[in-house]
């Protein structure tokens, strides 16, 4: 009797074993969200694709691919990336190759001597024109498994961005990012006797320029107590983002291209000019002064401790996580103010992530890692309507206008800025002299323009 029940017993567990992964995979099945989804299938061979296992790295030097998902669309875009990779029998996964600061220099190493891995890498402008020198990236217009210019999930400003002639070597699959604006705290504007959402007004109707802009630091910059000094500060901006934003606003620029694709000095322009002395005197007049001993992102926590009214910085400091995630205070968002002399539109400046393919692959290895990525940057199901990218932003803003107004607007912007292109040009030069009221703007356009010529006579060689 005891045989006969150990027996039983042995044979329903062999039983369960052998069933369970059928039950799971059945389960698995019933419950995929993507399996009306049709895979696609190799022109050549008329079959779903199969990397036969192959591991593609997109190297970046910001992501942490254990951390776990913090929205409801990250959780979508993990599940439909694990379905992607066993439907094409991959594995792709963006990760960090390297740190900002040695992210050039693994670049280089890499394109030039290979390694075990499949990588494609996002590169910025420390590597853009020293590669294309160095041949160091594919022509992208020789790979034919993947049409980058003509696929609408592309960005074609990020392709033509370092074209020279019929040749480009760098795109992106993520819509352009609204990057610079203007921050601003709802709760300094009523208690001023001001409408918080007069900004996102004066942008629709087309009014906000720098003269309203400066009529409401006029406003907002106070002496509460009547001693005669300042107590609430109009504005406490990234001098950086305030002075390209300014450039850009009046149809001005530090670095320009032509027609041609060579790049030159456009700083000492009369529009340009325009908004070197307007930046100067905004800041001398409404610019919080850093106090001693603080930090560099002195303006940033002034912003969110309330103290200021405007802040000039990038729409990410926004995004969950970032600083402004801590800010008590309601804060609208809206573009930079339009410059007297631009073309009577919003605008701001792109910097979008370029993603090359190492140059150390042949073509055969290069279309094959190239298919693998294009695969594997599809939408997701339901995330891939046109207004979709907004899902990223909503969880970081406090009002709906910032998103469906204002970034909108700012992505709509077509202009990919070209002096992070040129090796050696900071963003230190000029501006830091011209905010800080060291030089004033011809001073600093005198300082630095032949040093400037240097950096762009080589570039342009």
């Amino acid at each position: 009797m005891k045989n006969t029940l150990r027996r039983g017993f042995v044979l329903l567990t062999v039983m369960l074993v052998f069933l369970a992964p059928l039950s799971a995979a059945k389960k698995k099945k019933k419950d995929d969200p993507f399996k009306k989804i049709e895979k696609q299938k190799d022109p050549a061979t008329k079959k779903v694709y199969d990397f036969k296992g192959m591991k593609v790295i997109l190297g970046d030097w910001w992501t942490d691919p254990t951390l776990p998902p913090a929205s409801k669309k990250q959780e979508d875009d993990f599940m439909w990336h694990q379905w992607v990779n066993e439907a094409y029998n991959m594995e792709c996964v963006q990760s960090q190759a390297a740190g900002w600061g040695s992210m050039p220099q693994f670049i280089t190493n890499y394109c030039i001597t290979g390694g075990d891995e499949n990588y494609i890498l996002c590169i910025d402008g420390r590597s853009a024109n020293v590669g294309i020198k160095a041949d160091l990236f594919w022509n992208l217009s020789k790979i034919t498994s993947v049409d980058y210019m003509n696929d609408p999930k592309y960005d074609k400003g990020v392709c033509e961005r370092l074209k020279k002639g019929n040749a480009f070597y760098t795109f992106q699959w993520v819509k352009a990012e609204p990057r610079e604006g203007m921050f601003y705290n709802k709760r300094l504007f009523i208690e001023a006797g001001l409408d918080p959402d007069l900004p996102y007004n004066m942008q629709k109707d087309g009014t906000w320029t720098w003269k309203t802009f400066e009529e409401l630091c006029e406003k907002l910059q106070r002496d509460i107590d009547n001693d005669g000094l300042i107590d609430q500060y109009a504005m406490s901006s990234f001098y950086t983002c305030f002075g390209d934003a300014a450039l850009d606003s009046n149809g001005g620029s530090r670095i320009s291209r032509d027609a041609n694709g060579k790049f030159f000095n456009n700083s000492g322009s009369d529009k340009s000019m325009e908004a070197w002395n307007w930046m100067a005197r905004m800041w001398a007049t409404y610019q919080l002064p850093q106090p001693e001993g603080a930090a560099w992102d002195y303006f940033r926590v002034a912003f969110i401790n309330g103290e200021t009214a405007f802040l000039a910085d990038q729409e990410f400091i926004a995004q969950p996580g970032g600083i402004l995630s801590a800010m008590k205070d309601d804060f609208g968002f809206v573009a930079f103010p339009k410059g007297p002399s631009g073309d009577g539109k919003y605008h701001t400046l792109h910097d979008s992530p370029m993603w090359i393919i190492p140059k150390c692959y042949d073509l055969e290895k290069a279309n094959k890692i190239a298919k693998a990525v294009d695969l594997y940057v599809t939408p997701t199901p339901g995330y891939d309507g046109p207004d979709a990218w907004k899902e990223d932003y909503y969880p970081g803003f406090r009002d709906s206008r910032a998103v469906d107004e204002t970034c909108v607007l700012l992505s709509q912007i077509p202009n990919q800025r070209v002096d992070k292109l040129v090796s050696g040009i900071t963003n230190d030069d000029m501006l830091n002299a011209i905010c800080w009221g060291w030089q004033t703007p011809i001073e600093a356009y005198e300082t630095w323009k032949n040093v400037w010529q240097g950096m762009l006579d080589d570039v342009n060689r």
